[in-house]
């Protein structure tokens, strides 16, 4: 008798734990609103066409009656992720941002004053706010060409054909994501943005101003997404990885030169790699 109730007690005491840790994580936490985007709606969607009765995905999205609404994590289809991985992925541009700025003007604005400082002749800068008094940036802003689009901008903003982007229809959007080798993810309405997500299927690295705006739930919140922060663009180890004048070939023959530049190019592609391997293990179902 004195056991059981000991062993009562553990487990109450277990479950009060377990409480005030998930209290406390939540304290630390912007999770904000707009959980149950449209967007992911549609994309769960197709992921639950490719899963039949797999178990593992309803296990990701959690046990519910609408499997769609306000999921644990976001679920993309093996599909999606494959017509993206066609594209071309030759990084040929350092720094890259298409969407709007006006949309959520106050969580990206920061994004205007990044590319004025660190954007390059490499860089592609795209407001899809289609504002003709847009003041241009530099060379590298190619907003008034018009090459792309914002949904709250579109009749019938939430409908599948605006929230879906279909890759066969917005090529150059994601090809040029695919070819970027950072991408500037701010925030929009909430904290996360859809964009967060889209840069892990493109394999880029995405720069965010703050950790808040890595996750969505509780759930992708305790994910170790690899990302730069904005306060860090100026570091040590970030320049190392981004740039070889420090290798020259008054000091190196073309050996150790080669050597060094795959050694700095391998960083990146290792952070790459990981967020991959948290793209399939996270965010979508029959990948083999």
């Amino acid at each position: 008798m004195k056991r059981v109730i000991f062993n009562r007690v553990v487990l109450i005491h277990e479950i009060f734990k377990k409480t005030f840790l998930r209290k406390k994580l939540l304290e630390q936490l912007d999770l904000g609103p707009l959980q149950d985007y449209m967007g992911l709606k549609y994309h769960i969607e197709e992921a639950l066409k490719e899963c039949n009765n797999n178990i593992i995905l309803p296990m990701k999205i959690g046990y519910k009656l609408k499997p769609t609404k306000n999921p644990k994590y976001a679920i993309f289809a093996k599909k999606y992720y494959n017509e993206i991985k066609a594209l071309n992925h030759n990084k040929i541009y350092d720094y890259c941002f298409i969407g709007s700025i006006s949309s959520s003007y106050e969580n990206r604005k920061w994004v205007i004053e990044f590319a004025k400082k660190y954007f390059t002749n490499k860089s592609i800068f795209i407001n899809t706010d289609n504002d003709k008094n847009w003041v241009l940036l530099g060379d590298f802003d190619l907003s008034h060409k018009k090459r792309g689009y914002c949904p709250k901008n579109q009749y019938n903003k939430l409908s599948r054909k605006v929230q879906y982007r279909i890759v066969n229809e917005n090529i150059y959007y994601f090809e040029t994501m695919c070819q970027s080798k950072y991408i500037l993810c701010p925030a929009g309405d909430t904290s996360w943005s859809f964009r967060f997500y889209e840069c892990l299927l493109c394999e880029s690295l995405p720069i965010v101003i703050s950790w808040h705006h890595t996750y969505r739930t509780v759930q992708e919140s305790t994910i170790k997404y690899k990302y730069i922060l904005v306060n860090n663009i100026e570091s040590e180890e970030f320049k190392s990885m981004n740039t070889d004048d420090n290798i020259t070939n008054d000091s190196k023959d073309d050996t150790q030169l080669s050597m060094e530049l795959l050694t700095l190019c391998s960083g990146y592609n290792d952070l790459i790699e990981e967020n991959v391997n948290i793209l399939k293990k996270y965010h979508m179902i029959n990948v083999n």
